[in-house]
């Protein structure tokens, strides 16, 4: 028997997130058989089946099968009829499918798949009972009748290619059943949870007596992908948050967890094999529940881990050596736990604070410097970042489905985060600061305030000087980011900062460079700095890096400037800076013999900004100069 309808807990999270209108008779997607197609594509040599199935307490574990390592290419799956799917398969050590299906006995055990091509993106589920499972040491052989299947969306699933692995030789590291409160999971299972771009999540729902006529009970298996480090762990490092992306609004998994609140998710390291089971309480949480724990995501996950298992080198399937993932382009930024933001620093408003557009200053066609006049007084530090809600200039976003010639504004909530280039030191706060941007190719946010400096430029020059009659008004969400110099906060104190710096930047991220020139420069504080800057415009950023440092620095500034471009000459008002600074160009990119060359590299603070590509081939140079990873540190736009 197919679905009649949602039940209670698909109808509760619907009604949370205003869909129980628009996705009321939307449970008539979920067939009662499995189409030909569906038939055809869980018995193609699938690498895995992701399946979930009950423990003897009733909590979920998803589990990853497959046939004999030995012949990878026999097919493990066979579907007879459009009801029926027949499995061989060999467990590992350590798996809870297979501990889990020997307490089956002569009972239906109720069991959920889901099936990925991680080529094509390629997915579908189904749902059902096992009539028959016989075991044979590792080997299960187990018939599965089907009454749910469904061709799930392909939104988030990162591209991989994956091969056999012949030889897995799987070893069982942790295994812990029950989880005592005051125990935690050990920091190498963290750090696999904070890498991972994909997950496999289980769900149960357990029917009531009045209403499992109507709604059978059932488990249900999902998968969940985004950018590495997209799934966070809290402080207490037991409770995992996953956060909840735009889909097609079945909401089959937050559904079950509204009804019975337990859920498993299972982490794979695709290259070597090592699998993580967890299962635990599961909570969903939405609105301002949801953005209390992770600011800016309006429906999340916590699952509190009550039992797992890692396995290493278990999996006999792996990334292909050399190749790289490709990641779906719908999954959005990274965001970090509130908890994580709190370093005394940021900070992030829950009352409405706006800012508006006083003043533009244009650098170049697609570079300029955006004024802004807070409606109270925020505490900046040199290098941080303003988080902004663009909402009001640009609309609020409408839920759609997917968008292939747009992808990310599907998950597009309007908020931007920018470097400000502005310096603000006075203990009680300022009302206005600056941000140096560029404008982005296609970009909602910088396409629409690059349009009114144009315009602005063309129609009432007057109004880039006092642009507060155009009355463009934003909401300020936070001042946010560790990059930056620490001042304390009383009057008259002094910027704690290093007293040997290296700064190295590319293109645009001198921008939080320009921030702590100029906080140098009004404190009064010297410091011996080391600025390495890779552009192609050093006719538009150097005036910027000038007029920073100001009429009477106090710091020394050796300027490297990497760049095919000639050096421009500077007018004659910066030469007070131009006194303290020494200027030298070089050809190239970056590299280790220029930080081999660099007075007591060794020796000095490097803070690092710029591309992703640019930073990592800089991080080698620097560790290959001997720089302490600690002392290393990064802009980081995850939030």
């Amino acid at each position: 028997m197919g679905l009649t309808g949602w039940h209670r807990g698909e109808k509760r999270i619907q009604k949370k997130l205003e869909l129980d209108g628009p996705m009321a008779q939307a449970w008539t997607w979920i067939a009662p058989a499995m189409p030909y197609e569906h038939q055809v594509f869980h018995t193609s040599r699938l690498p895995f089946l992701s399946v979930t199935t009950l423990d003897e307490s009733g909590r979920p574990w998803s589990s990853l099968i497959t046939g004999s390592p030995e012949d990878p290419t026999r097919e493990y799956a066979h579907s007879p009829t459009e009801t029926q799917l027949r499995m061989n398969v060999r467990c590992w050590d350590g798996d809870p499918f297979h501990e889990n299906v020997q307490l089956f006995g002569n009972r239906k055990g109720l069991l959920a798949g889901l099936g990925i091509s991680f080529a094509n993106r390629r997915r579908n589920k189904f749902a059902g009972h096992v009539l028959r499972c016989e075991i044979d040491g590792p080997d299960v052989r187990l018939e599965v009748e089907v009454n749910q299947a469904i061709g799930n969306c392909p939104k988030y699933i990162n591209i991989r290619d994956l091969i056999p692995c012949t030889n897995p030789s799987p070893t069982v590291v942790y295994k812990v059943s029950q989880l005592l409160d005051t125990d935690s999971l050990p920091d190498e299972l963290v750090d696999l949870i904070v890498s991972s771009d994909t997950v496999f999540i289980g769900s149960s729902y357990q029917a009531t007596k009045g209403d499992e006529a109507k709604f059978p009970s059932h488990v249900g298996n999902n998968q969940r992908g985004g950018r590495k480090g997209f799934i966070r762990v809290r402080n207490d490092r037991k409770t995992i948050v996953l956060p909840d992306y735009s889909g097609n609004r079945l909401l089959t998994s937050l559904g079950n967890i509204e009804a019975t609140p337990v859920a498993s998710l299972t982490f794979v390291d695709f290259a070597t094999g090592d699998i993580l089971y967890v299962t635990g309480t599961a909570q969903n949480l939405v609105g301002t529940e949801a953005q209390a724990i992770m600011p800016r995501q309006n429906v999340l996950t916590t699952v509190s881990v009550t039992g797992y298992t890692f396995v290493r080198d278990a999996l006999p399937v792996r990334q292909r050596p050399g190749t790289d993932v490709e990641r779906s382009p719908y999954s959005p930024p990274v965001h970090l736990l509130a908890e994580e933001l709190a370093d005394g620093t940021s900070q992030y408003f829950d009352d409405d604070i706006t800012a508006l557009l006083t003043g533009v200053e244009v650098h170049s066609n697609d570079l300029a410097t955006f004024t802004w006049e807070v409606s109270r007084k925020v505490h900046i530090l040199p290098g941080q970042t303003a988080v902004m809600d663009f909402s009001p200039l640009v609309g609020t976003q409408r839920y759609q489905h997917m968008a292939p010639l747009n992808p990310s504004s599907v998950n597009d909530d309007r908020i931007r985060t920018w470097t400000i280039s502005s310096a603000h030191l006075s203990p009680d706060g300022t009302n206005s600061f600056a941000l140096t941007m560029r404008e982005k190719p296609g970009g909602m946010v910088t396409g629409a305030l690059f349009a009114i400096a144009r315009k602005l430029r063309e129609m009432r020059p007057e109004l880039l000087e006092d642009a507060r009659p155009v009355q463009l008004q934003v909401k300020l969400v936070g001042i946010a980011g560790e990059f930056s110099l620490q001042i304390a906060r009383s009057p008259g104190a002094s910027l704690e900062v290093p007293a040997r710096m290296l700064w190295v930047a590319g293109g645009i991220g001198v921008t939080p460079f320009l921030s702590m020139l100029a906080a140098l420069d009004e404190q009064g504080a010297g410091a011996d700095i080391v600025l390495a800057l890779s552009t192609r415009e050093p006719e538009v950023l150097l005036p910027l890096v000038y007029r920073s440092l100001g009429h009477s620095p106090r710091s020394r500034l050796a300027l490297h400037i990497f760049t095919q471009q000639p050096i421009p000459e500077l007018p004659a008002m910066y030469g007070s800076a131009k006194a303290s600074i020494t200027l030298e160009r070089h050809e190239g990119r970056i590299a280790d013999e220029f930080f081999a060359g660099v007075d007591n590299v060794q020796a000095r603070t490097a803070y690092l900004c710029g591309p992703p590509a640019f930073e990592m081939s800089v991080l080698d140079s620097l560790r290959v100069a001997g720089v302490p990873s600690d002392a290393i540190r990064r802009e980081r736009f995850s939030y």
